[in-house]
């Protein structure tokens, strides 16, 4: 999914490799969820993320409104969840 150069404008590794970032909810839900998932329900695949520890990232400052979900970016992180490292994968558990 993240390496898929098709959806790279909506789930794409930051720079840095070490977390991801998924933008426009609705598009992602829509084109990139039912290709890898049996749903395109974004809850659920941020509920599926906490299940095997991944950590969203707050990217919205306290005190600042916000906007449409769909214009909000979502970044997870896993400390085993590298770009480029694709042996530490197996230690990622369900919790």
């Amino acid at each position: 999914m993240l390496l898929d150069a098709a959806s790279q404008h909506l789930i794409a590794f930051t720079p840095k490799g070490t977390s991801f970032i998924v933008t426009n909810t609705t598009d992602f839900s829509r084109d990139v969820l039912p290709k890898y998932f049996k749903h395109s329900n974004f809850s659920s695949f941020v509920r599926q993320l906490n299940m095997y520890s991944f950590s969203k990232i707050n990217k919205t400052p306290r005190g600042v409104a916000r906007g449409s979900i769909d214009n909000q970016e979502w970044e997870f992180r896993h400390p085993k969840f590298v770009r480029g490292k694709p042996q530490q994968l197996d230690e990622i558990k369900r919790k």
